[in-house]
């Protein structure tokens, strides 16, 4: 099952330059170029994922350079959520019985497409966050290699639930290692992100956030404590029926998104294997490898 729930196939090279007349041909053959020169990048980077990093840059051959390092280095040195992503292994098939996932089916009026996620058990034993940053990724993927390029994404979260005692359960490395990814290495626009039920919870995650966030990402973040504005951004033809919108309820979205990452299997097994394989056999000086480890980062 597809994100759209039709069989519809997944979006290709030809069909991004046909979408977007931005993206140049020349400019992507340039990057495959530079890639296969680096020795800590994977060898075959298809044309489509090429794409993506130019894309996610704002057609920027220099920060699409950037961001492909910081991608395959993030990954690299983040197994806990880039390894054994099959959505049906015992660690996945548990944090979906905790948490929700959906790639909404309908985008928002300025056709971002809407990641969504929220709490199904409230209880904070059950929530393991490296579990659940792995699924939201996965989320992500799903979404890219369904779609290819989309304008932008928004992050849609709902809060109610979320307790002090989950907040104990967070890694600061591994929040950390999120934020920086979602700055500097993910292949996608992301726009704005909308946290609704905030409570007084809310200044304390903000403050384990902060260190980790650039002043981009802390003004994409809004708090919301009723829905009325969030009628208002996303519409009701864009929201789950639980929140008075259109669309199918949470759990029946949830099913889909994990129907989606089950036909993803292959795709998930193929791209762990890719990263594996460099274009060199020779190991990175020390130095080189600090600076492309997550370590060796730096948010502005």
């Amino acid at each position: 099952m597809n994100l759209n729930g039709n069989n519809e196939k997944p979006s290709t090279a030809e069909d991004e330059y046909k979408k977007d007349p931005k993206i140049k041909k020349e400019d992507i053959e340039e990057l495959r170029k530079w890639a296969r020169m680096q020795p800590d990048l994977p060898f075959n980077i298809s044309e489509k994922e090429l794409i993506c990093f130019y894309h996610s840059c704002y057609y920027n051959i220099e920060n699409a350079k950037s961001c492909m390092k910081n991608y395959y280095s993030i990954r690299s040195n983040s197994p806990e959520f880039f390894s054994k992503r099959d959505i049906d292994s015992p660690e996945l098939k548990h944090i979906n019985t905790v948490v929700y996932f959906g790639c909404l089916p309908v985008r928002d009026p300025k056709g971002n497409q809407i990641i969504f996620h929220k709490l199904k058990k409230f209880d904070s034993g059950s929530y393991i966050f490296d579990n659940s940053v792995k699924s939201l990724f996965m989320a992500f993927e799903g979404c890219t290699h369904q779609y290819g390029t989309v304008p932008g994404y928004a992050l849609l979260f709902d809060m109610k639930g979320v307790g002090l005692f989950h907040l104990m359960r967070l890694s600061i490395s591994s929040l950390r290692k999120m934020l920086v990814y979602q700055q500097e290495g993910m292949p996608i626009r992301l726009k704005t992100i909308h946290v609704m039920n905030t409570n007084s919870l809310m200044s304390k995650i903000m403050f384990m956030m902060k260190p980790f966030m650039n002043k981009e990402l802390i003004e994409m973040i809004h708090f919301h404590t009723e829905m009325e504005p969030i009628y208002e951004i996303f519409t009701k033809d864009c929201l789950p029926s639980d929140y008075g919108g259109n669309l199918d309820s949470c759990d029946a979205l949830h099913e889909q998104y994990i129907e989606h990452m089950r036909s993803l299997k292959t795709f998930f097994e193929k791209e762990e294997a890719n990263l594996a394989v460099k274009n060199s056999d020779n190991p990175l000086s020390e130095k080189e490898a600090l600076a492309n480890s997550i370590d060796g980062l730096t948010i502005h």
